[in-house]
Parts: structure tokens; C-alpha cells; sequence
């Protein structure tokens, strides 16, 4: 341990001493006097049920604490920032019976609610329900013990202790040691201030080696005996707590903890039940969907995290830390906190907002560089000075630019800009003296990572992901200079944001190849050597092909992000997306961050093959940015799917870019993978957004063709909350506006709304009437589709907008279902685009497959070129719907791109050809 960290511990050790006989208070010897009665178990509303897998995920996370396991595996317990213990495990014993029954061979189901997490262990003779929570904000763990047993049952708890400060501080050696008369172990260290206790008001300790004995390395183990007469009148406790503030705190956490367990749990019902219904609610014709953002709110929230040293910010994602003191991501990030701030923003939750903004300001460096990680044990180490992690990345700092600007469009907020003003004008201002060739292209040299931190793509000089986030960050500046009047610097912000859109252009663009380059790059004397794995002289061969270029010419993901924002040539963008939607690049599970057509690809590589649900959520952004709701679609869907497939509820961090399986590694809840399905689904397929300082309302749908209604309530816009209703029936579209909870004919207190719902391209919008009336709108076409937008203007609160239009081609794809395992095999539409005279579809399938694919169209098919068209014709109620077979031949291992040409029947009455 180094002399700073011990002279912090000494430090503590006096504001942490207690006398003794504070200690004790509040202990008893009666134990029944302790159990909790049984109670009734409130419902936040929301649950995720299955039997159990073993080996997968879960976790029961609160603000200060945390429990990480696998199923039918054992479990870790941390208070941050401490790893109070590890290896927890259960085993059941009935009077009379020798056996003594692991929990692992007999836990049966696994129940998942935001406020707690139900494991259900089975037997012929007994069922034990153990009920895991953390109190939203208190330093605790609670498990209850719900038991029916016809005999008397023994449930034994095993664990090692650990009393671990969270990496990289480390800590002093933990001592445990059994109080009988309080029924709880007390885990310290040599200072006192570190302290951890476990107890129950049933428990007697079974493994605590008395002094003279050799240590030794095995659990330690307390066991609880339960009457049957008792079991049926309470419930069991164990109770975890942790402190950083000597004993004298832990213990009376500990007491207050255990004598307020139901308001505890209550208390947690009412906090996430209340998230729901404060925040935006989303109801589609998919409830699979409607149940991933539901439950993405709770991942996300869930990720705000109270350090006793630090404060509250957002931290990355969460995963067992097994024999180390890294559980996962579980301290803060700056550019996960910025991408996740994107999904509260638009989900409403301003204050999240202004904690994680607020948290990144206070640890700003002087010259205005955002962090890039800060460890939960930051403040026992010289964490800003003696590691080189806090200022890794360049990115963190124009994110933080951009997220400040996308807070204040939405919520209007002025006082909370004028208080940050100061600390984004240096962030801006940091970044822009990176571009030291002045090219227009701000510097990963000597600054830090963009997104690719090492490996064979590393290090490069200016990435197009940097120079995305630059642009934007650029143009969110010049509103805000604006808004605080520095005309000046919001001129200059805006030079700069047109000054590098065109150097973007010149430098990435690779027109015989038809996408953006990675990076540019500086030649390097000695050649990276490729890492172990598949390809690896393919992959050692493009190195030293690369160590010499000045532009690293890789077909990858992060184009996508300056997509997000409509930052690239409208025309280049289309052939772009077709590389981002096709099969080399994305998976039934998401998008990989390189082409399985490079050299580099390793599908096991943690940047050169994995797929990330974030890049797939920057796909989805990009596609919907730019009139391609295919992809769009495609990509969200994939990580919604997720929500469900591993850890219940949550999206892991990264899987294999080969098969469908998270790597082991993986934070298998990442909070901004949780933020992927929020954004791509409010900002993309709905197109909801609120700008001009909380005063214009867009709302901008491309809905799947088999979508005729979407609801959405509580949309957050400067201080209202307004709900959206869209309808379609046959020829037309009807979309009808409220304040949450206001009576009608309210003002929209100088509310803007601008509607722009998307149309199929051989649609054609007759009429649009508001409340009755018509009103002007304008047409405009991008990608696959057209709008109708129309912008209206201090309206009486509730309205109707009703789109009078004749039927258009709509196409459509199952989402394809994921299999644990599975290679990806379903279809890619890549473009849909009908005229006159028929629909022409861009298509990409795996080799020796045949797909379906579904027309919707007031026209009938004739034939299709390079398909087979089906013989049935179902009515969907406002269209006719045939489907299309499409068979790819070729290689099974890869995708294959086909165009098919559908030609209809010349209307009746129309001329022949």
C-alpha cells in the first residue's frame, strides 16, 4: 500500500473511532423479537419470470449498493465502495435428514422486479422464497427468507470474507470476528473505518477458527434454524451493510436497517413504480418492445450510484468482480454517463441529467478536459495524477459540449446552463486546440483515445468518430454562446462546425468504395503484432500493410455516429447505411464495430469482430436520421431483443461478432446499452424530440407497416409533459395532442409543434386539417420515405392533426428471433423505395436461405424479378398483403445482396404500354 493511501486510512481512523459502548446499542437476545412479520408484498408493476440458467447474470443494485451473481452459482455483496464479501452460497437441511442440500442444485426460478429479485429453492418437503433487495438509498443489503417446510429446516449461509476497497486502492488485510449476542460478523481493518457486518437475528456462527489456530482458506458459515410455526408468522432476515465511517455508523445502519424492512421495501416499490409514472410512457402494437423500454428506464436508473467520498454520478455497467475488486464498470465514466444522458433526456428525467453533468464538472481538470474514468476508491489514491485512466479519451470532452446543449434544447433550462456555463466553454475550448495542424479535424495524438483504445486500429490521429462529436459539439456551442451572449464565440463555434463538416468530406470519404474511412493516420517505424486468435496472419498481413498508411481505409461502425446527428452528405450517407445494414456489419444481435469482411475481423477481438448494443444503437440513430426505417428498425429491435436474452431486464455490454453469446467479460448490464433501446425508439422510430429551449415539439414517425397505432404520455418539453396519439385507418393518419393531466383548452403556453409522420415514397397526401380545418404543409423526401410537415402554432390544447392521403407500398421483415448461440441468418432490407410503376428492393440473406418478405400495397402484384411471389393475399384492413419469397444461392457462411424488382398491375382504366 502506498504512503498516500495509508496516510489517508490514518486520517479516517480518527473521525472513525467510537467508544465501545456504542457499539452494542440497540442489540438483543431475542431473536423473534427481530424476524419481521410477514407482510404483504407491494408491486412496482413490473416482473421478468423464468426457471433458472445456470450460469446467467443478475443483480440487485441500488443506489449505495449492490449484489452481483450467476444463477444457481454464488454471489458478491458490495456497500460501495467496498466488496464486503464474496462467494455466498446457501444450503438446506431438514430435521432428521443427513443430506445437507445445496441451493445451487434445487433453485427452481428466478423472479425479477426493479424493487427485488425472487430465487424460489424447491424440495419434496420444503420451498424457500429468497427475497434480495437494497434500499434505493440506504448503504445496505437485505435477503428474506420466506419458508414453508413440513419439519424443522436449517438454511446455512457460506461466504468468504473480503472487506475489499474497489480497484485500484485495494486495503489492509480485513479481520472478522462474531458478536453472539448481536447475532452478526463485524469485517474490519487495521484503522477501524472500514467496516462491514453480516447478520441475522436467527444466525449462529459454524466456522469462525478460534485465535490459536492457523488461518485457513475456506467460507465461513452461519446457519439459521425455522420452526414450522415460526416460518408460517415471520420472515427471515440477513442483513449486509457497509461503511466507510467507522463501526459506529455501520452498526446503526445495520439496526435501522433491520428494524424498518417493510417500509424499506415499500419505499422501493413507490420509488420505481414512481419512475414509471413520472417519466415517458410508450405503448406500441409490440408489448415486447413496450416491456424493453420500460425496463431500460430501470437499468438506467439503476446506474446512478452515491460514493460516500466521491458523490452521485452515473457509472458504466455492472459484473461479478470473481477473484478481483473490478465488478465490471461499476464506477463512472464520462462518455458512458454523456451517452446514457441522451436517454434520460429523452425519457424526461431532468435531475439524472443535471446529477451526471454536475458529477463530470466537479472532476473537470483545470484546462477543461472531461473525465474519462473515475474509480469509486478515487479519493484514497492519487487517482488524477498517478493513473493513467482519468484522462485516457478525447471524447469525453466534446460529448460533455453536446449532452449540455441536448439538455438545454429539451428542457430549457437556463439557470442550470448559466451555472455550467463557465465549465462548458472550457470543454469546448480544450477541444478545439486539438486540431494543432489547423486542418478542421480535431486530434486523437497526444490527447487520447477516441473509441478504438488499442489494438491493431491503435493508436490512429483523427478518428471520424471524434470529428462527429466535434461537429456537434460545434453546433450545440453556438446555440449555447448564443443563448449566454457571446456572440463572438458562437460565431466562431459555428465557423468551426462547417469548417470540419468539409474536411470530413475531403479527407474520409472513399467514393470507389462507397464509405467513410476509420481514421487518418501517421506511419509508424515498428508494425503492430496481430493478437492470438482466428486469422492471424491475414490480420498480421493488413498491419504491416497499415503501419505505413496515412489513412486507415477500414469499412467500420463509427460513421454511424456523425449519422446520428445528420452531420454527412445526404447522397454518400445512403451507400453508407447500406454498409451499416448489410450482413458484414450487422448481426441479428447488433452491429460489429469492424466489416466481417476485413482482414482485421476477429469476432472475438474486444474492438476488431464483438458487437456492441451502443454501435448498434448509433446505427438505428443514423438510419432513421436519414429516411432508412429498414435498418432502423432492424437495429433497434436487436437490442430490445437483448433485454430479455441474458441478464433479466438489462442489455449486456458486448457479444461475439461470430455466434450469439456475450462475452464472459462482458458488464452484463451496461447501462448504455439500456440507453440504446430508449433513444433509437423516442429520437428514431418516433422522431419525438424537443428543441428550441423546451419550445418546439418534433414528432417525425416512420412506423413499421404493421404498426396502425402508437401512444406516448408524458413527454417531457421545458416544464410541460405532453401526451401523443397516432392513429391510421384506411387513407388516413390521425395524430391527437394533450397536456398530461390538463383539462381541455389549456394554451400550449407558446408551444411550437411541427409534425412530420412519414409516408411510403408512392403515397400521396391529399389533405392535412387541424381540428377540421385545412392548413399548408410541405413535402419532403429522404431515403425510402416522404413527409408531410406541417407546423402549428399557439393551439388550444387537446388538438387533432388529421393527414387525408392515398394508400401507398409498405414492406416488412419478422424481426428475426435470437437463439443463444446461433449465427446470424436473418434477412437484411437494406431499401424499399415504390413509384409509378413498382417497388424495387436492395436485400442481403445468408447463402443456400429463402426469406419472406411482406408487400402492402393498394396495387396488385404481376410478378416480381428475382423472387417468387405467394399465392394468398391477406387484407391487413387498410391495404392488400402478398407475400414475396426471395432464395439466395451461394456460400452458406456469408451474407449475399440481391435486387428484387416487384412490378404491379397497371391500374384499371390506365392506358397499356
Amino acid at each position: 500500500m502506498g504512503i498516500e493511501k495509508i496516510i489517508v486510512l490514518l486520517l479516517f481512523s480518527f473521525m472513525c473511532s467510537v467508544p465501545a459502548s456504542a457499539l452494542m446499542s440497540g442489540q438483543s437476545d431475542n431473536a423473534e423479537k427481530d424476524l419481521v412479520p410477514r407482510f404483504e408484498f407491494p408491486r412496482s408493476g413490473m416482473e421478468l419470470a423464468r426457471r433458472t440458467r445456470q450460469g446467467e447474470f443478475f443483480d440487485v443494485v441500488g443506489r449505495r449498493a449492490a449484489v452481483f451473481g450467476y444463477e444457481n452459482r454464488s454471489c458478491e455483496a458490495w456497500v460501495y465502495p467496498l466488496k464486503i464479501l464474496d462467494d455466498f452460497r446457501l444450503s438446506f437441511q431438514l430435521e432428521g435428514y443427513p443430506l445437507e442440500i445445496q441451493g445451487s442444485e434445487i433453485a427452481k426460478s428466478i423472479a425479477v422486479r426493479p424493487e427485488a429479485t425472487t430465487f424460489v429453492y424447491s424440495h419434496a418437503a420444503f420451498t424457500v422464497r429468497q427475497i434480495i433487495f437494497t434500499p434505493v438509498d440506504e448503504p445496505a443489503i437485505v435477503m428474506l427468507f420466506d419458508v414453508e417446510s413440513v419439519l424443522p429446516l436449517t438454511i446455512t449461509a457460506s461466504f468468504r470474507p473480503r472487506l475489499r476497497l474497489m480497484w485500484p486502492a485495494g486495503s489492509m488485510t480485513a479481520n472478522l470476528s462474531w458478536d453472539e449476542r448481536g447475532r452478526v460478523y463485524y469485517l474490519t481493518e487495521e484503522t477501524n473505518c472500514l467496516v462491514g457486518m453480516i447478520g441475522s437475528p436467527l444466525a449462529e456462527d459454524i466456522s469462525v477458527m478460534p485465535y490459536q489456530e492457523e488461518p485457513r482458506d475456506q467460507p465461513n458459515r452461519f446457519r439459521m434454524r425455522i420452526l414450522p410455526d415460526e416460518a408460517r408468522r415471520f420472515l427471515i432476515p440477513v442483513v449486509i451493510v457497509g461503511s466507510a465511517e467507522g463501526r459506529g455508523y455501520a452498526q446503526a445502519t445495520y439496526n435501522g436497517v433491520l428494524g424498518s424492512i417493510p417500509r424499506l421495501y415499500a419505499k422501493n416499490v413507490e420509488y420505481y413504480a414512481n419512475l414509471q409514472r413520472e417519466t415517458l410512457e410508450i405503448a406500441t402494437p409490440d408489448d415486447k418492445l413496450n416491456r424493453a423500454f420500460a425496463w431500460a428506464k430501470v437499468g438506467i436508473d439503476k446506474g446512478i450510484v452515491d460514493n460516500p467520498m466521491l458523490g452521485t454520478g452515473l457509472v458504466a455497467g455492472f459484473r461479478s468482480s470473481g477473484e478481483s475488486e473490478r465488478p465490471g464498470f461499476a464506477w463512472y465514466f464520462g462518455r458512458d454517463a454523456l451517452w446514457t444522458a441522451f436517454a434520460l433526456i429523452s425519457y424526461g428525467d431532468w435531475a439524472g441529467v443535471r446529477t451526471a453533468l454536475g458529477f463530470l464538472a466537479k472532476y473537470q481538470r483545470a484546462d477543461g478536459k472531461i473525465p474519462h474514468e473515475i474509480a469509486q476508491s478515487a479519493a484514497l489514491t492519487g487517482w488524477f495524477t498517478n493513473y493513467p485512466y482519468a484522462w485516457a479519451s478525447a471524447d469525453a470532452t466534446p460529448l460533455y459540449v453536446i449532452a449540455h446543449a441536448d439538455y438545454w434544447r429539451a428542457s430549457g433550462d437556463v439557470e442550470f446552463i448559466r451555472r455550467q456555463w463557465d465549465s462548458i466553454r472550457r470543454a469546448y475550448e480544450f477541444s478545439a486546440k486539438t486540431d494543432t495542424d489547423g486542418n478542421g479535424l480535431i486530434e486523437n495524438t497526444g490527447v487520447g483515445h477516441g473509441w478504438v483504445e488499442g489494438g491493431a486500429l491503435y493508436p490512429p490521429h483523427e478518428e471520424i468518430y471524434l470529428q462527429g462529436l466535434w461537429i456537434e459539439a460545434s453546433r450545440g456551442l453556438a446555440e449555447l454562446a448564443a443563448l449566454m451572449g457571446d456572440m463572438k464565440l458562437a460565431q466562431t463555434a459555428q465557423a468551426n462546425a462547417e469548417r470540419a463538416r468539409a474536411a470530413v468530406e475531403r479527407t474520409y470519404w472513399l467514393a470507389d468504395r462507397g464509405f467513410y474511412a476509420f481514421a487518418t493516420h501517421r506511419p509508424q517505424m515498428q508494425i503492430a503484432e496481430a493478437e492470438r486468435g482466428p486469422n492471424r496472419e491475414s490480420r498480421q498481413k493488413r498491419l504491416a500493410e497499415l503501419s505505413r498508411a496515412t489513412l486507415i481505409d477500414e469499412d467500420t461502425v463509427l460513421p454511424a455516429v456523425a449519422l446520428w446527428w445528420g452531420l454527412l452528405d445526404a447522397g454518400r450517407a445512403e451507400s453508407e447505411l447500406d454498409h451499416l445494414g448489410g450482413g458484414a456489419m450487422m448481426t441479428d444481435w447488433g452491429a460489429r464495430l469492424i466489416s466481417r469482411e476485413s482482414q482485421l475481423y476477429d469476432p472475438l477481438s474486444y474492438h476488431y469482430g464483438s458487437v456492441w448494443p451502443l454501435f448498434t444503437g448509433w446505427v438505428a440513430m443514423g438510419a432513421y436520421r436519414y429516411g432508412r426505417p429498414h435498418i432502423g428498425y432492424q437495429a433497434l429491435m436487436a437490442n430490445a431483443q437483448l433485454s430479455f436474452e441474458g441478464a433479466l431486464g438489462y442489455v449486456t455490454e458486448l457479444l461475439s461478432g461470430e455466434f450469439n453469446a456475450a462475452f464472459g467479460r462482458s458488464s452484463h448490464h451496461q447501462v448504455w446499452s439500456e440507453a440504446m433501446v430508449i433513444t433509437p425508439l423516442v429520437r428514431g422510430l418516433l422522431g419525438l424530440e424537443a428543441r428550441a429551449g423546451g419550445r418546439e415539439l418534433r414528432f417525425m414517425p416512420q412506423l413499421p407497416a404493421t404498426w396502425d397505432q402508437v401512444s406516448v404520455r408524458r413527454f417531457a418539453i421545458g416544464g410541460e409533459r405532453v401526451d401523443l396519439s397516432l392513429r391510421r385507418s384506411a387513407g388516413q393518419l390521425r395524430i391527437d395532442v394533450g397536456r398530461s393531466g390538463a383539462a381541455a383548452g389549456d394554451r400550449s403556453r407558446g408551444l411550437k409543434f411541427t409534425f412530420g409522420p412519414a409516408f411510403p415514397s408512392d403515397a400521396r397526401v391529399r389533405a392535412v386539417k387541424l381540428n377540421g380545418r385545412r392548413v399548408p404543409f410541405r413535402i419532403e423526401r429522404m431515403g425510402e420515405i416522404q413527409r408531410a410537415i406541417v407546423t402549428i402554432e399557439d393551439e388550444s390544447l387537446p388538438f387533432a392533426a388529421v393527414f387525408d392521403y392515398d394508400e401507398g407500398t409498405e414492406v416488412y421483415v419478422e424481426p428475426q428471433p435470437l437463439e443463444p448461440g446461433a449465427r446470424s441468418q436473418g434477412l437484411r432490407l437494406l431499401r424499399a423505395f415504390a413509384n409509378a410503376d413498382g417497388l424495387r428492393l436492395i436485400i442481403e440473406g445468408v447463402g443456400g436461405k429463402t426469406y419472406p418478405l411482406y408487400v402492402r400495397s393498394p396495387r396488385e402484384i404481376e410478378r416480381a424479378s428475382g423472387a417468387r411471389v405467394g399465392e394468398s393475399v391477406k387484407e391487413s384492413g387498410r391495404v392488400k398483403e402478398r407475400v414475396i419469397y426471395v432464395t439466395f444461392d451461394g456460400d452458406p457462411e456469408r451474407y449475399w445482396r440481391r435486387e428484387v424488382a416487384v412490378i404491379f398491375k397497371p391500374a384499371r382504366g390506365a392506358k397499356g404500354e
